[in-house]
């Protein structure tokens, strides 16, 4: 709770807790939460779920966590309360889910025609630059139907599965908590403030689920360990990052196939998440040099200014690359000749 001392004793911490609601806890667990390997900021601002936890008789006397207040008030309320607000938040996402799917596509493109998913439109860099910088008009010139129904695409990869995902983890959340299984600290959002998705890097760290990460991260850095790749470095961090993606994309992949989608292990499904790292490099690129850039040309400037031109620029390239490579699955399903 805020303001008081929270944490378990080391030799506690160390012990085999073989009661049936802790082993329940681990088996079903992806995000760790509460445990030691638990993915960092589930609760916004807060580093670890454990300064939330009810203090102990038990505590690290030499080193006490401190809990300090959260905007995020539903991690200290009481049961009653915490289920009551999941109630909202599972009403609030029904009624949006509703309204998406009903009006998602009546009230931007009015509807599709098949000629929006042609061949020749799924590639869009090559005929806007074309398109910019030539006099002759291109053979399918990039419209302002074409950056909306790409947008509309790029949004329906995500949005879904942020409102349904979210409902279902919130249905079982007023079941776990009501029923006293677990406490409302062990509910954190499953997805992060969207307003931190300024950076790819950030889109897939901070807002996005991590039901997975952990175990595809472990996977991955065990592969390049057997390859005696030294861990830590920038190069075995970028490897890890590509194979995590790979994971992704076979899992993906595999659970399109089953549902009958054909083209799902090439570009219907593998090479969106295949290509997600090469944002993070492009990203580490651009991030260097403007901060030299910065250094030397802009000290003058407001930080606050500066920080806010950044943050613009960040979600316009971050809404720019998803309108580039998301919709290529879409244009894949639709021209599929398998």
């Amino acid at each position: 709770m805020p303001g008081s001392r929270v944490s378990v004793t080391k030799d506690k911490s160390e012990e085999l807790d073989t009661s049936w609601r802790a082993g329940w806890k681990r088996a079903y667990n992806a995000r760790g939460v509460g445990l030691a390997w638990e993915n960092p900021y589930l609760w916004p601002e807060q580093k670890s779920t454990i300064v939330f936890a009810k203090p102990s008789e038990d505590t690290y006397k030499d080193k006490p966590i401190e809990a300090p207040a959260s905007r995020h008030s539903l991690a200290t309320r009481g049961k009653w309360s915490a289920v009551a607000i999941h109630c909202g938040y599972l009403a609030l996402n029904y009624l949006a889910m509703s309204l998406y799917f009903e009006h998602r596509v009546s009230a931007t493109v009015g509807g599709f025609v098949p000629s929006d998913l042609s061949p020749e439109k799924e590639g869009i860099l090559r005929r806007l630059f074309q398109q910019m910088n030539s006099a002759d008009p291109t053979a399918s010139p990039v419209t302002v139907r074409e950056l909306q129904i790409r947008l509309l695409l790029a949004a329906n990869k995500f949005i879904p599965d942020v409102l349904s995902l979210s409902a279902f983890h919130d249905f079982l959340a007023i079941i776990f908590i009501a029923t006293g299984i677990d406490q409302p600290w062990e509910w954190p959002p499953l997805f992060g403030p969207l307003t931190e998705a300024y950076t790819m890097r950030r889109f897939w760290a901070n807002f996005w689920h991590r039901l997975v990460y952990k175990s595809f991260n472990f996977h991955a850095s065990t592969f390049t360990k057997m390859l005696r790749i030294p861990q830590g470095t920038s190069f075995s961090r970028i490897l890890n990052n590509c194979l995590v993606f790979v994971l992704s994309a076979i899992m993906h992949a595999t659970v399109t196939w089953l549902y009958g989608g054909k083209c799902a292990w090439g570009r219907g499904t593998m090479v969106f998440w295949c290509i997600q790292p090469m944002s993070f490099v492009l990203e580490g690129l651009v991030q260097y040099n403007w901060k030299q850039y910065r250094k030397s040309a802009l000290w003058w400037a407001n930080p606050s200014v500066v920080a806010a031109f950044e943050r613009v620029v960040g979600y316009g390239w971050v809404v720019a690359w998803l309108m580039w490579c998301a919709p290529k699955a879409d244009f894949a399903f639709q021209n599929c000749r398998v």
